[in-house]
């Protein structure tokens, strides 16, 4: 005959539920002994069954009330919600400076505005053709172009410039135009 069941339960499974509700029985049924010997005296003498019915006074034991009062703890009160986790406790406050921002780096001249276009030589004195912005120009040692660039000297291989505004020297390469 089968048990009637608002679901159907496999056989192993049921096997198992009612074997764990046994093993849960047994386990709570058990008590363990206290560690004070008079307390498990009076505990068996007031579950054995007597005769005339309930135990005399006369055989209780005597209740030590001192053990019923707490030592009170006024030296120190815990804080119950406190968290448990350990936070280290902070630091003192130390003023950080931030490093000072480093220093602008030095300025440099732009890249030259010319191109070389060729040179002449008379006798002593050589003059180069320079283009620049669509312009041509021609220039000899010493002479200043636009207030800004000197042309401090002249050699075989390039034209050295002064930017005058910082004071850096330049270089232009001769080569042959195209």
């Amino acid at each position: 005959m089968k048990l009637p069941l608002p679901r159907d339960i496999p056989r192993r499974a049921a096997a198992v539920v009612v074997a764990l509700a046994l093993i849960a029985s047994v386990v709570a049924g058990r008590e363990e002994p206290s560690a004070d010997p008079q307390t498990d005296r009076a505990r068996e003498s007031a579950s054995a069954p007597t005769a005339n019915g309930p135990a005399p006074q006369a055989s209780l034991p005597d209740l030590d009330l001192d053990k019923l009062i707490r030592a009170s703890r006024t030296d120190k009160i815990t804080d119950l919600f406190a968290s448990k986790a350990f936070i280290p406790a902070p630091s003192p406050a130390v003023a950080i400076t931030p490093a000072p921002p480093p220093p602008p780096p030095a300025p440099t001249a732009p890249a030259l505005p010319f191109r070389y276009f060729g040179k002449w030589v008379d006798g002593e004195k050589t003059v180069v053709f320079l283009w620049q912005n669509n312009e041509g120009r021609s220039v000899s040692a010493g002479d200043t172009v636009d207030g800004t660039y000197q042309i401090e000297s002249i050699t075989e291989s390039s034209v050295n410039f002064v930017y005058l505004p910082l004071g850096s020297k330049q270089t232009l390469p001769i080569t042959n135009p195209d």
